[in-house]
């Protein structure tokens, strides 16, 4: 192809300016009419890779049966709803990690052996499902597939469930639920990108920042990020207080299997 354009280049340097004759015409032409399909083709794939956002066709991620923000707005609520639960039936959290590096320093300077080891296995136990996570998103990464919120959501409705079944004055009850948690945790933060709703201290620092710019006058426009804030930060304050009603009234159900199931339910429904 290109030494036919690099010809008809040469003889039109050549002629310089002179009338085009039957034979190069005729060859120009045929040039022609190899390149349009080839051309016509490429726009065709590409108006057809566009369609596929607008059709929810494609990833996983043009296939979001929930949108981004109810998602957030959400896994914030549930954890909401979970930190109340937990520090309301064990005195501690399963889903926090900032309370347990708090309580294991603290319990360190006492030399309080048993309780150190306590917070130490929580957050070995986040730690290790947050590491589940990450394998299995790396190895779907690998088979380009995406599919592995198809395998954490069956996982985490398991071990809760298996969990539940466990005494509460068992300490592997809150070791499984740590472990859980850091699986949840660790795959809606990555399908949200990064957006972290578990913990509301950055959510609170970045809407103090929006307010201060709106009243300054440099920027009256909330943008995304100011949207999804405010939207966690009064999720997951409606979560805590249903947690504390739910904690009040359904001591020997089993809640923290229906959270499992909630958890599961909407990480199908965002990655799928």
């Amino acid at each position: 192809m290109m030494k036919k354009y690099m010809l008809l280049c040469f003889i039109a340097l050549v002629r310089s300016g002179q009338p085009a004759t039957k034979t190069e015409i005729d060859t120009w032409s045929k040039a022609n009419d190899s390149v349009a399909p080839l051309v016509l083709a490429s726009n065709a794939s590409a108006l057809e890779s566009n369609s596929l956002v607008c059709r929810g066709g494609g990833s996983a991620d043009q296939r979001r049966v929930i949108h981004p923000l109810f998602f957030s707005s959400s896994m914030a609520a549930l954890a909401g709803c979970s930190h109340v639960l937990c520090i309301k039936r064990f005195q501690c959290y399963a889903a926090m990690m900032t309370g347990n590096i708090i309580s294991l320093g603290v319990a360190l300077a006492e030399a309080n052996v048993s309780e150190a080891k306590f917070r130490s296995s929580l957050l070995a136990s986040f730690f290790a499902g947050t590491m589940c996570a990450r394998s299995l998103e790396s190895r779907s990464a690998v088979c380009k597939d995406k599919q592995h919120h198809k395998v954490v959501a069956p996982i985490v409705a398991g071990v809760f469930a298996i969990a539940d079944r466990i005494p509460d004055h068992q300490n592997r009850k809150l070791v499984l639920l740590s472990a859980s948690y850091g699986l949840v945790y660790a795959t809606a933060n990555q399908a949200s990108n990064a957006t972290i709703t578990q913990l509301m201290t950055g959510h609170v620092t970045k809407l103090g920042a929006a307010i201060s710019d709106c009243v300054g006058k440099t920027n009256r426009c909330a943008n995304t990020g100011t949207i999804t804030s405010f939207s966690i930060l009064v999720s997951f304050t409606i979560g805590s207080a249903l947690g504390a009603m739910v904690a009040r009234v359904g001591q020997e159900k089993p809640l923290f299997t229906i959270l499992g199931f909630i958890y599961a339910i909407l990480i199908l429904l965002f990655r799928g």
